[in-house]
């Protein structure tokens, strides 16, 4: 396998920067990338992350699982992008520097686009074009804490919803909507793909070990589930709960310290319930009452920081469709 001037070889492990193209100032645009190459043929499985130049905490363990790998007892090929916004992470914020764009807000990317959107061309094409699934892992960075996994209707859903099951991550959402991401690219083009969001707000501190424990057993579980790997399924969760999205909440034109309660997460809840709550950050007055406006799971994840961006997820609230017991599947 060879991307660019990353090469691997059968049975070896090859680490380096994916060159995609320049910026006006002629310096070198590129992606830190691992392959893994197998004894024998397999599928090809690419994970990514640090989409968002603050999404950092899948990157401090993806590099520790290559180094766990033995190719000589491997199937296929892994690709591992540890964090593809690189501009993003040495400026410390959410879209690139090059040219203010979010990468996983620009589908597949142009040829004759702007820095990053030739990137994501070129990235696309090279890379997620070969794949025969796609794990793609998300972090709420500090303001929301996710532990979900997460499957489009469309395209190869149930391999997908397999796959997703697999993981080890307690709560499997079905119903990714039709946005700009690459993920949803890649189901349209008949990949399997899930996007797992795992950790970020307090996890920062308080559940690092956990959540990293976490990505680890995800990209592992994905590899058992393709064949890549001939070993047990690894998780701390006994079952799964598969939800039908039919509802997210987000922050309305109420602005102000946003709380959502964390006890109410995996559980079930009723229309009407109060979820949490938007308080004045000056007066202390609660401004608005953040309600279920249907019966349903809320799954685990939300805000943590009383302070939300416009576009943070506050909750996800879903139909029950079905419950597995992950040790008896694997």
């Amino acid at each position: 396998m060879k991307i660019g001037t990353i090469e691997a070889k059968q049975g070896e492990k090859s680490y380096g920067f994916y060159q995609t193209g320049e910026t006006r100032g002629h310096f070198p645009v590129h992606i830190p990338m691992h392959i893994v190459v197998g004894a024998t043929d397999g599928p090809m499985l690419v994970v990514q992350s640090g989409m968002s130049g603050l999404e950092i905490e899948p990157s401090l363990i993806l590099p520790q699982i290559i180094n766990e790998l033995d190719p000589s007892t491997m199937s296929g090929t892994l690709v591992i992008v540890p964090l593809m916004n690189t501009s993003g992470f040495e400026f410390t914020q959410i879209n690139t520097a090059w040219d203010d764009k979010h990468l996983n807000q620009l589908g597949r990317g142009k040829s004759d686009g702007t820095v990053s959107e030739q990137m994501i061309y070129q990235y696309y094409n090279e890379v997620i074009s070969q794949a025969d699934a796609l794990l793609d892992i998300h972090s709420g960075a500090q303001w929301s804490y996710h532990q979900y996994a997460q499957v489009s209707s469309s395209g190869e859903a149930e391999k997908s919803k397999a796959m997703a099951m697999s993981l080890g991550i307690s709560h499997v959402v079905i119903g990714q909507g039709d946005d700009q991401s690459m993920a949803y690219e890649a189901t349209k083009d008949g990949k399997t793909v899930v996007s797992a969001y795992i950790g970020g707000g307090p996890g920062l501190r308080d559940y690092r070990d956990q959540d990293l424990g976490c990505v680890r057993n995800a990209i592992l579980n994905a590899m058992r589930h393709l064949g890549m790997l001939h070993s047990p399924i690894e998780s701390d969760i006994e079952k799964v709960l598969v939800i039908q999205e039919h509802t997210v909440i987000m922050p309305t034109g109420e602005r102000g310290f946003t709380f959502i309660d964390k006890n109410k997460r995996g559980t079930h809840v009723k229309a009407g319930e109060q979820l949490g709550y938007v308080r004045h950050p000056f007066s202390g007055e609660v401004l608005e009452n953040i309600l279920a406006p249907k019966d349903g799971f809320m799954v685990h994840g939300g805000a943590s920081w009383p302070m939300p961006l416009e576009d943070t997820v506050l909750a996800i609230l879903g139909d029950l469709i079905e419950e597995v017991d992950i040790r008896s599947e694997s």
